[in-house]
């Protein structure tokens, strides 16, 4: 810093001459500095101490006399002192003219003289002599006020009688200063529900002389009441007389709450748990069983505290319970998964074979708190047949057949081909047979999943009497049966063979009373065993499948080369759709859910349009699979977010933008990065952004995609779970992270409210919602009945062409900006 310079002439601060003798009296030495920090005055002592006279020191600053460091810090508590009006003290080193270096205790405060004219007064004391320690004593407290201030835990000190008499930090405690609490004025800040248990503990510790630790309420000053947390102990003369009580308080309000929340979150656990369809347990880190839901106890009939601990072994069969528990002690010392089959004494009599899977749980900092675990009644599968044989067999069935009509499915095929392979004569002609049904899903939308169900029952037995012995029958898909024929002598048999499936399948149906009319068609492929392998050969019968359907039902058609131009044409819209996504042919609209419970529009969902210059409007149907398949979907994913904030910035700020994220999205560690990019671009606020993903992302790479999920959550952007009740363990993706909102799917709300399976399970999500806290939507809904229904179960949402088709941005913009839906009540 350079120095500055005192002008040539300028006035010294008016003293009379009795103060100024007064002060020159004074051995420390003091000095006076106006607002620009340029001495006005300076006692004899200050002199004597610079070695200075006054003429030469009036109108210098410390950067005329004292190294420019000093002269900072000299500023700088000047500054201070002036700003505030506070009187500053410190310790500081001085190094005099003669280079000498002084410890000095410096007193800094602001005063005003006449004129208005503020400056400030310095007094120095010389403590270069004295202890270190006393001089800097007061610098010590200053910082042990400075710890209890920041303390977490404040001391208070009460007299014998239990009257405060000290507090520190007061304000911390409930906002309050300490005038109002000292005494027994603190009484009157106590919550009542408290006081009477506080003041009857004090009064104990009073009389006993024990120790106090109690919890109460104290009235804030701002926000109601906080909860803390007192301590004391007395101190005692020599001859046992309580002299004082010393004694800490605490807030402990955070910690009360996030108790309270615990509490709450097991009791919606246990809520849950109680109505699940399997026995669940909890065990704490001592293998201690310290929780079974309620099936456990009414298929047992033990209670809770007989099954605690170790009480549950006394309800497994005698025969099996010291494997059992040997099984779980090694379990639990090596803190792996579980699996057993036991059985467990029934309540009525008899036993029931469950099935037990545990696994361990672990803290964030992988500390081991237990285990979970549930027991599944598998009692009627293990009297069907031996023990794991059954379930080995029926696991390899399942796998290769089809559930609904119990036909082999296209592994199965595939594997029995292999076999057969080996004794086909080589040169043998084979061919398969492709069906599809025509109008099955007509059928299944007007009359339920039962009858569509009982329909397919019926195709695959009329398919069987159409068969050789040595044909195989296989179901590929919803609507799709194919047949393998070996040792085919013409191409004529198979045309044969084709029209007597589609006469013996296109007979009407008489389905409850209901009759149906089905049509099918048929694409076939006949090749020599050694030209292709099966998989060609089906792809090629799928590929005269696809050209037969535009003859529509009763039509065959045979495989020809160059049928295989839809391959081409797949490849050609690749291309189409990267160029469109260049060129911006794409079309971003939104459809409406719809708020039950004010009408209003909730959130506008983003769907993405193709209308190609040549082939008119494609389905995403089509496009979307491409997408995936080429790698375009992240580019194709992160341009319609994009596009759908930029426009949502234009509606209401209490409608919310829904946009869907393809699994293959989170193949890219930077999905989140991604999303926070576009929120600040196009300033669209994250709290009013769903992101709705599919079961399949948790299916698949599942910590890894569980991560990215926390971090798009912790940008304040929602996370939508769709399609649910689909997947392979919906209730399970619930517990492992917390969705903000819950979709439908839509196949259980077509059936309704006929479907009383459909019922049951719309039901239950509305009621899993509701416990959980998690917003409910349904999508699909067409209709007057349907939308009664799910208001009826207390669904927060809905969606379906019964209140708007996807529609242009402009329009929705329109839409939006509507007073709402009226609904119609019964």
């Amino acid at each position: 810093m350079e120095k500055e310079h005192k002008p040539s002439t300028i006035e010294s601060t008016p003293f009379d001459g009795l103060l100024e003798s007064i002060l020159n009296a004074v051995h420390h030495p003091i000095f006076v500095k106006d607002e620009n920090f340029r001495f006005r005055f300076l006692n004899e002592g200050a002199c004597t101490f610079l070695g200075r006279t006054r003429d030469d020191l009036i109108g210098c600053t410390d950067y005329d006399i004292r190294p420019i460091a000093e002269a900072d810090r000299s500023r700088e508590s000047d500054g201070q002192a002036l700003s505030t009006g506070e009187e500053i003290s410190h310790v500081e080193e001085f190094t005099t003219v003669g280079g000498a270096v002084k410890t000095l205790l410096t007193h800094k405060r602001r005063a005003r003289l006449e004129a208005e004219r503020i400056v400030v007064v310095t007094t120095i004391v010389d403590v270069t002599a004295q202890p270190r320690a006393q001089a800097y004593l007061p610098i010590h407290l200053e910082q042990y006020r400075a710890l209890v201030d920041l303390h977490s835990q404040i001391p208070w000190l009460a007299n014998p009688s239990g009257e405060l008499v000290e507090i520190g930090a007061s304000s911390k405690i409930a906002c309050y200063d300490s005038d109002d609490i000292l005494g027994v004025k603190w009484v009157r800040l106590v919550h009542p529900d408290d006081l009477h248990n506080v003041k009857r503990q004090w009064s104990k510790s009073l009389e006993t002389g024990e120790s106090l630790d109690t919890e109460f309420r104290l009235k804030s000053a701002q926000e109601g009441y906080l909860w803390f947390r007192a301590r004391a102990a007395a101190n005692r003369s020599n001859g046992g007389t309580i002299l004082r009580w010393y004694g800490m308080i605490e807030n402990i309000d955070d910690q009360r709450k996030a108790l309270e929340g615990l509490k709450e979150s097991e009791a919606r656990f246990r809520a849950i748990a109680d109505d699940a369809p399997v026995m669940i347990w909890v065990t704490d880190e001592t293998g201690e069983d310290d929780y079974h839901s309620r099936l456990w106890l009414e298929t047992t009939g033990q209670t809770a505290g007989q099954a605690a601990g170790k009480g549950w072994l006394r309800a497994i069969h005698p025969d099996d319970r010291k494997r059992v528990e040997e099984g779980f002690d090694r379990a639990f010392s090596r803190r792996t998964p579980i699996r057993m089959e036991y059985r467990l004494q029934r309540a009525q009599g008899g036993s029931a074979w469950v099935i037990d899977i545990g696994q361990p749980r672990f803290a964030m900092n992988g500390k081991f708190l237990g285990f979970v675990g549930i027991a599944l009644d598998i009692t009627e599968r293990r009297n069907a047949e031996q023990e794991r044989l059954l379930a080995k067999k029926q696991v390899h069935h399942m796998a290769r057949h089809d559930g609904l009509t119990g036909l082999p499915n296209r592994r199965f095929l595939l594997e029995e081909f292999q076999v057969l392979s080996e004794e086909i004569t080589p040169g043998t002609k084979i061919a398969i047979l492709c069906l599809g049904l025509v109008g099955f899903k007509a059928i299944n939308d007007a009359y339920g999943r039962a009858t569509g169900d009982l329909l397919l029952c019926r195709v695959a037995a009329r398919l069987r009497t159409c068969m050789n012995l040595s044909d195989i029958l296989c179901r590929l898909g919803d609507d799709e049966f194919a047949i393998l024929r070996i040792g085919v002598k013409s191409d004529d048999e198979v045309r044969n063979l084709a029209r007597l499936l589609i006469a013996s399948v296109e007979e009407p149906y008489n389905l409850a009373e209901t009759p149906v009319e089905l049509g099918v068609i048929v694409g076939f492929a006949v090749a020599l065993k050694s030209d292709q392998s099966l998989d060609e050969l089906i792809q090629t019968a799928d590929i005269a499948l696809d050209h037969s359907r535009a003859g529509g039902s009763g039509t065959y058609v045979q495989y020809e080369p160059g049928m295989d131009a839809h391959i081409l044409a797949r490849q050609k819209m690749k291309v189409a759709l990267r160029r469109a996504l260049a060129r911006n042919e794409l079309e971003v609209q939104y459809q409406p859910l719809i708020n039950l419970h004010t009408g209003r529009v909730a959130t506008f969902e983003a769907l993405v349009r193709w209308t190609h210059p040549e082939l008119g409007a494609i389905s995403p149907a089509d496009f979307i699979p491409v997408a995936e398949e080429t790698g375009l979907i992240g580019a194709l994913g992160e341009w319609i977010l994009r596009e759908a904030c930029i426009e949502a910035t234009r509606w209401p700020p209490d409608i919310s933008l829904a946009v869907n994220l393809s699994p293959l999205q989170f193949r890219s560690q930077e999905l989140a990065a991604t999303v926070r990019a576009i929120l600040d671009a196009s300033g669209q606020q994250a709290s009013r952004l769903q992101l709705e993903i599919t079961e399949s992302v948790l299916l698949n790479d599942s910590d890894r995609n569980l991560e990215i999920l926390k971090e798009i959550r912790n940008l304040g952007v929602k996370i939508a779970i769709d399609d649910f009740g689909t997947g392979y363990s919906s209730l399970g993706y619930l517990r492992i992270f917390p969705f903000d909102k819950i979709k439908v799917d839509r196949s259980f709300i077509n059936d309704l409210p006929d479907s009383k399976e459909c019922l049951a399970i719309v039901r239950a999500v509305a009621a899993i919602g509701r416990s959980l806290g998690i917003i409910t939507t349904v999508e699909g809904v067409e209709h007057q009945d349907q939308l009664d229904l799910v208001r009826a179960e207390g669904f927060d949402e809905a969606q379906g062409y019964y209140f708007a088709r996807p529609m242009p941005a402009d329009r929705a913009l329109e839409f939006s900006q509507r007073n709402g839906v009226e609904f119609v009540e019964n």
